[in-house]
């Protein structure tokens, strides 16, 4: 007896051991509907962190504890958890079909050369002006402010078409003002954004020339889980300016279609700085979108997408003149149908037409005339129009190969002439009559880019994938309307431009128990812009300087090496990312004395130089106890312009986050403070100075309840009186000593009501 009890002692121990211990466990994913098997599926096992996947057949096998939870993943159906012991059969219901994210891997491993960034209007409790205002708290980034609406963001040394900026991952448009008081990010509702993805550097050749990085900026998901009507109305006031926001959202959606229609109104003034000074910068936007889907299958989906935006009195602070009127609309069209065959898992179309029409002027049409408006009177009504689309097709050739392959192209137009009537000359002598002239601003330009790429990701090993891809462009740039100046300065003919390119990239990522390494290299390339190849004595908005363009440019080459590292513990994160880039004929403008006229400044000339920059960015994310987490990030960039041994122009200096933020499922609680330090690294041939540094504090704060929210903001508590190293303006607002000065002190509400 006592051998029996002994042995049942040992049985019992040895079975609650194997327990708690780790077990192979096996099964095998089905899709829900077809019961079908599901390939290259990730199975995360939560407790340790490691990735395993299925094969062809579906069948895996991980090793778990039987209470260990198992989240899988899958780019065509919907995550899941289970228990380890629960795990011998599991069906997966289908995603709904997205057609806006780029950052869908076909490895579950974590290319953390991108981030991903959740939008939450509300939660800011605060109105921006423009989308561009959603950069601020990302790490990294800086904006480029000429007035409240013409801001853009900049990342690490690239700007403007540096970055390759989308709109739900295909559409795009192109400003038609050389000053760019109708940039890319003033086309959009900011209250439609849900998401912004960023590629950090030339690391995906899938969505057009790639210089340095990719941002998508993806608009609310237009299927709510529920079938039905759906809305939102929204409203926001900010002390500062008394800007004044409203709109709203109505939507139906059934299994086969879905309809969404929103709308925005703004009403922004001018606002005060620190130390009290009115800023120039009130605008009037009025605007709306419609996106329809249709879901002829569960495999299918076909969207069109409509919006329309028109701008009224747009004061700009940091340029010669304003905006009367700012119309554009853009229309897209996308359609995916997913598992075609087993190795042919999805095929999507994308195209697009963007269309802007400007005014920019010094008093035609304005509320409030420029000072020198009875001098000379000075309109600039500028034209552009985008025509774009892209064919790609997901193929799987092996077991362990996930391979993007297609054709795009984006077709640029731009048209528009400045007429200036001189009522007194340069020394105060009335003309009568009055002199009349007229100069070519894009000289009537037409831009064609049509690529071929092909972009695979390949499984190493359980915990080792990589990735590479190649990218070819075949470019084409002409003027049809030359201005005689810019013949006698380049020839009697100004050739067609045929340029063809190649960029592509390499990458090898890690992951093992939370911890995720990578090391990527990217070539990317640029070929010139219209601005860069043809625009004719005319100011930029960079300064006060007019430009001229060079049709013998060279595209710019950025070769970029990244080491990135990140360690997750449960809720703790932590992550750094160092770079290197070496840019051959990168694009930049030096002052030509030669080509000065009269006793105004000598103009700047747009030609290839060589450069280089490197730095780090790190964030931290730690947990303190439920609801409360601490946030802390740094960025920094230094970059050289190794022709002038000088600096590189416009580079934002070292600027870093701090955040506490406590949160409920009911109200959350938010202080944040944004460090700035001195900018001592500047250009002078650009004629850049020293920038001092500056800290900001913001207080947020809301609460939810049944379908209702209400949030709070307390902006720039401390009433700092600071502008960014980017901003810079022109001479005639000497009130602000040549720079666009941030707002002061601010309060803020913001109000939600979703049915």
């Amino acid at each position: 007896m006592k051998n029996l009890v002994f042995t049942m002692l040992i049985a019992m121990i040895t079975t609650l051991t194997a327990i708690g211990q780790n077990t192979r466990w096996s099964g095998a994913l089905l899709d829900a509907q077809t019961q079908k098997p599901i390939y290259h599926a990730s199975l995360i096992n939560t407790s340790t962190n490691e990735v395993y996947f299925t094969d062809w057949d579906g069948h895996f096998s991980v090793q778990a504890a039987a209470d260990d939870l198992l989240e899988v993943h899958h780019i065509s159906y919907q995550t899941v958890k289970v228990k380890a012991s629960e795990t011998a059969h599991i069906n997966l219901q289908p995603k709904k079909i997205s057609l806006d994210e780029i950052l869908v891997k076909a490895s579950p491993l974590d290319d953390i050369a991108t981030s991903e960034v959740i939008v939450d209007q509300v939660k800011k409790g605060s109105q921006v002006a423009n989308v561009a205002g959603l950069f601020n708290d990302i790490p990294g980034f800086s904006m480029q402010k000429r007035s409240a609406t013409a801001s853009e963001p900049s990342f690490r040394a690239f700007k403007y078409e540096q970055m390759n900026i989308k709109y739900d991952g295909g559409g795009k448009m192109v400003h038609a003002c050389p000053n760019r008081m109708d940039p890319v990010t003033a086309h959009v509702i900011p209250e439609e954004v849900r998401k912004i993805e960023i590629i950090k550097g030339p690391f995906s050749v899938r969505f057009g020339q790639s210089f340095g990085g990719i941002i998508n900026i993806i608009t609310k998901p237009p299927t709510p889980e529920k079938y039905g009507f759906h809305g939102v109305v929204e409203t926001g006031y900010e002390t500062n300016g008394s800007n004044f926001l409203a709109g709203g959202k109505l939507q139906y959606a059934q299994k086969k279609f879905d309809l969404t229609v929103n709308g925005e109104s703004r009403n922004f003034g001018n606002y005060t700085d620190g130390n009290g000074t009115i800023t120039p910068s009130s605008f009037k936007t009025n605007s709306y979108s419609i996106k329809l889907g249709i879901n002829p299958t569960d495999r299918q989906r076909l969207q069109v997408d409509w919006r329309q935006k028109h701008g009224r009195d747009i004061l700009h602070a940091g340029l010669p003149m304003d905006s009367p009127l700012d119309d554009s609309y853009m229309i897209n069209l996308d359609y995916k149908v997913m598992g075609l065959t087993p190795k042919i898992p999805s095929l999507t179309f994308k195209t697009y037409y963007s269309d802007v029409d400007h005014l920019m002027t010094n008093g035609y049409l304005l509320p409030t005339p420029r000072p020198n408006f009875k001098k000379v009177d000075a309109r600039s009504p500028v034209h552009s129009n985008t025509i774009g689309g892209k064919l790609e097709l997901n193929i799987l050739p092996t077991k362990k190969m996930n391979l993007y392959t297609g054709v795009d192209a984006d077709i640029i137009q731009r048209d528009g002439n400045k007429n200036v009537i001189i009522h007194v000359s340069p020394a105060g002598v009335p003309l009568d009559p009055p002199k009349k002239k007229q100069f070519s601003i894009w000289q009537d330009a037409l831009t064609t880019d049509y690529g071929l790429f092909a972009e695979a990701n390949y499984q190493l090993t359980q915990k080792i994938s990589t990735s590479a891809g190649i990218r070819s462009d075949f470019v084409s740039s002409q003027i049809d309307a030359p201005d005689p100046g810019f013949l006698a300065i380049y020839g009697d003919q100004i050739e067609a431009s045929n340029q063809t390119v190649y960029s592509g990239h390499l990458a090898a990522k890690y992951r093992y128990q939370g911890l995720q390494i990578q090391l990527a290299l990217g070539r990317g390339t640029r070929t010139p812009t219209m601005i860069e190849r043809y625009i004719y004595r005319f100011t930029i908005g960079s300064d006060p300087r007019s430009y001229i363009g060079n049709p013998n440019l060279k595209p710019e080459i950025n070769n970029q090496l990244e080491f990135s590292v990140r360690k997750h513990w449960h809720q703790h994160q932590i992550g750094f990312s160092t770079f290197y880039s070496k840019m051959q004929d990168y694009i930049s403008a030096v002052v030509n004395s030669d080509l000065a006229m009269g006793n105004q400044p000598a103009p700047k000339q747009f030609k290839n130089v060589t450069a280089n920059q490197y730095g780090f960015d790190i964030f931290l994310k730690y947990h303190i106890l439920t609801g409360l987490d601490f946030t802390g990030d740094l960025a920094y960039t230094k970059a050289t312009n190794e022709t002038l041994n000088e600096p590189l122009a416009q580079v934002a200096p070292m600027s870093g986050h701090l955040g506490l933020k406590y949160e409920t499922s009911k109200y959350w609680l938010d202080l944040r403070t944004r460090m700035v330090a001195t900018q001592k690294d500047f250009s002078p041939s650009f004629a850049e100075t020293e920038t001092p540094g500056h800290t900001t504090i913001d207080f947020r704060t809301g609460y939810k309840i049944k379908g209702f929210t209400v949030g709070a903001a307390a902006l720039n508590i401390l009433n700092e009186t600071y502008y960014n190293h980017l901003n810079f303006s022109y001479k005639n607002a000497n009130e602000h000593q040549g720079k666009v000065f941030e707002p002061g002190r601010s309060f803020s509400l913001f109000a939600k009501f979703e049915f």
